[in-house]
């Protein structure tokens, strides 16, 4: 009787988040078959199954406006990101690099003004950002939008490989060195190897970013 009453009382809740599941959903599913709908059927016709099919909306969407379609618009958006995620890589790993293994003066005060960079709201540095561009005559231009991520312009990203690179024993730096290895060789063959999770954690949070900005 126990039994019974618990497997009831087990169905009964799976039943109740199916049904808050499909009411949360229905709104998404509508607005699915709307798209298939003539634009005069979409608030007539309330039904997930549109009585009358059409891709006219696709085909309208798709040609954009003032003649540029929506295909230029993706090949601008991934355009723009690769090259963000390609930048940001690159010249981030070298500051961490830098960071996290080389000793140079001031070290510790650059670090400190990196991580102070990262407390600035974003709505803060965009007037300045903005009157920088207007200079140097880059508005309306693809530049603002990939070229500071070569210029290791996100600290979030230098603070995440510095604290991965600090995890990484420099007893590899050592025995690389006792080996011949440069400075050049144990970035790129013992570093950037090891540094892979950081990197593809860079490469996704800067495309995804990137992405939403346009």
């Amino acid at each position: 009787m126990l039994t019974l009453r618990r497997y009831s009382g087990s169905g009964l809740r799976h039943l109740l988040i199916v049904l808050i599941g499909l009411a949360m959903l229905y709104p998404v599913l509508w607005l699915l078959a709307s798209s298939f709908k003539p634009n005069q059927d979409i608030f007539t016709d309330t039904g997930l199954w549109p009585s009358t099919w059409t891709l006219d909306n696709y085909r309208n969407g798709w040609k954009g406006f003032q003649g540029i379609t929506f295909a230029r618009f993706f090949g601008n958006s991934a355009l723009v990101s690769v090259l963000a995620v390609l930048g940001n890589i690159i010249t981030c790993s070298f500051a961490a690099y830098a960071f996290a293994r080389l000793e140079f003066r001031f070290k510790k005060v650059w670090f400190a003004m990196m991580l102070v960079t990262i407390m600035l709201p974003y709505h803060v540095t965009l007037v300045p950002q903005y009157i920088i561009f207007s200079e140097l005559h880059w508005i309306n231009t693809y530049l603002p939008l990939f070229l500071p991520k070569w210029l290791a312009h996100d600290s979030f990203f230098i603070l995440l490989m510095v604290q991965f690179i600090r995890g990484i024993p420099k007893e590899l730096d050592e025995s690389a060195t006792i080996d011949g290895c440069s400075q050049q060789k144990l970035y790129f063959r013992i570093i950037m190897t090891l540094l892979a999770h950081a990197l593809n954690t860079t490469a996704i949070i800067t495309y995804i970013w990137k992405g939403n900005v346009l």
